[in-house]
């Protein structure tokens, strides 16, 4: 039986130390960038600077990269890496079906990249490439989609981890006065004029409009986003109580007991469906709108 000669032992001995100190000090790199990633994240005033961090962050596990805002019902290019899309790119998600999967089951979803998955504008032609999308929630909603591409590094699980730390930081309380909806739902004028500054209240006070006014928002978009048809016949015919008043009076009522609670609050669920879903024409609720809860 042959014998290994000792110089060859000792080669042998010191190559698999070398490999396993590489591996070591891989892996200690790799959790410093996650641990940096996750501070920021925390620590984030801006949406553009959530942005900024959500990009960084994705485009070390895949080559192509694109985060999208969902606002009732259209996705907004918000930003990219390696691909060549407009800045004000945005279609609607009833035109893509691998988006529309992504908001019914809030899960990770593959797609081959052709237009009825993933609209005109992400599509690959003549190709069996593959795009994954990932959700990211601000509690039960899903507030923007990442989408990824590109064969490159790509890594899923890395991707889901982003993603979940971006999600972590929408729905913390911190936050919650910076940009928790991603700014993708613009602050209407009689929210801006009405309700009394939040600078005035108390801690528990002020912590209970964010919650309302958030609630308020989330609920008006997920509405509009399950009946689009009857928002639509609701506000050509001026009559979206009508069409609605199931689904607008339960929300009327999960309000009245969470939120009207405390002399100082106001009605940020009428202000929000009269600015979003009315489209700021208080008409077009009805005549037969109850109005401002008391």
């Amino acid at each position: 039986m042959h014998t290994p000669e000792p110089a060859s032992t000792d080669i042998r001995a010191e190559f698999d130390a070398a490999c396993l100190q590489s591996a070591r000090d891989a892996r200690v790199e790799l959790l410093s960038q996650f641990n940096s990633l996750a501070r920021r994240f925390r620590q984030y005033e801006t949406e553009g600077e959530w942005v900024g961090l959500m990009l960084e962050g994705a485009r070390a596990f895949a080559h192509q990269v694109a985060l999208f805002a969902l606002e009732n019902g259209v996705l907004h290019l918000r930003g990219q890496v390696n691909l060549e899309l407009p800045d004000t790119l945005a279609f609607p998600l009833e035109g893509a079906a691998a988006f529309q999967s992504v908001c019914a089951t809030k899960d990770p979803v593959t797609a081959l990249r052709k237009p009825a998955e993933v609209s005109e504008a992400l599509s690959v032609p003549a190709t069996v490439e593959q795009a994954h999308l990932l959700p990211v929630l601000n509690g039960a909603r899903v507030a923007a989609i990442l989408f990824a591409a590109g064969s490159e590094s790509f890594d899923l699980n890395g991707l889901e981890f982003v993603t979940g730390l971006a999600s972590g930081v929408l729905e913390r309380q911190s936050n919650a006065t910076r940009h928790a909806q991603i700014a993708i739902l613009p602050q209407s004028p009689a929210e801006t004029n009405g309700p009394p500054s939040l600078n005035n209240l108390v801690e528990g006070d002020r912590q209970l409009h964010i919650r309302a006014r958030r609630f308020s928002r989330v609920a008006v978009a997920e509405l509009q986003l399950a009946r689009p048809d009857a928002c639509q016949a609701g506000r050509e015919q001026d009559s979206l109580y009508v069409f609605l008043a199931k689904e607008i009076d339960r929300s009327r009522e999960i309000y009245r007991r969470q939120f009207m609670t405390i002399p100082s609050m106001a009605d940020y669920l009428h202000m929000e469906l009269v600015q979003t879903m009315a489209e700021g024409d208080l008409s077009k609720l009805g005549a037969d709108y109850p109005g401002p809860l008391l």
